[in-house]
């Protein structure tokens, strides 16, 4: 952990019971931003300058927000229209890091993950009849909530749940329903068709890698 002499700290509280924000008291020392964030811990500024300290937070909100807004664009121009292929690979990729070597199943928190993979199953030919799901929860969160979720997300009915895998203990970090599992049926041929592809990427990137 970085310290700095008394004297700068004494300047840098001083500067924050001015009304400054951490980018502009980091500019004004020379010091870190996460080093002038820890030694403001506790100050409070003064009700004087509490209006002007919001109006910059807000501002760079207001600047982080138009840069999201950018970057999608950026983003949305960059990838333009997605084809089969694109979700070939999509669901290539999501398997994978995410899925099972026993069969055709994939689970995860994460609810445009879950519909990121069901959007690119169809370019493997599997449609939604040969889909089913299970669902894993911490025993503090509602079984009906959680299945009412996930089948909204999934867009699937509550029938399709099968299995619901109970685990002892609360719910952890971003677990609000749970983990979803989707699992391809009959999905023996197209797992070792991913599989085999997952094989021929991992071969040459490894060759590019050790090429460069």
């Amino acid at each position: 952990m970085r310290s700095i002499s008394q004297l700068r700290h004494d300047e840098v509280v001083s500067l924050r019971l001015k009304g400054l924000s951490i980018p502009e008291i980091s500019r004004e020392t020379g010091t870190a931003k996460s080093t002038v964030r820890r030694h403001i811990a506790g100050v409070v500024v003064p009700k004087e300058f509490e209006s002007l300290l919001r109006e910059k937070q807000g501002g760079a909100k207001l600047r982080a927000q138009g840069l999201r807004d950018n970057q999608l664009v950026e983003a949305s121009r960059t990838l333009g229209t997605v084809s089969d292929r694109d979700r070939l690979f999509l669901l290539i990729g999501l398997y994978w890091g995410e899925g099972t070597k026993r069969d055709f199943s994939v689970i995860n928190s994460d609810p445009m993950l879950i519909q990121a993979i069901l959007s690119s199953l169809p370019a493997l030919g599997i449609d939604s009849s040969r889909i089913s799901l299970s669902l894993r929860v911490h025993s503090d969160i509602s079984v009906p909530l959680a299945k009412t979720f996930w089948s909204k997300v999934t867009g699937l009915p509550q029938s399709r749940i099968g299995r619901i895998e109970v685990i002892e203990g609360k719910k952890k970090g971003k677990l609000l329903y749970g983990m979803c599992r989707i699992r391809v049926q009959s999905g023996i041929r197209e797992r070792l068709l991913i599989q085999s592809a997952i094989s021929l990427i991992g071969k040459d990137a490894a060759e590019r890698v050790i090429s460069t």
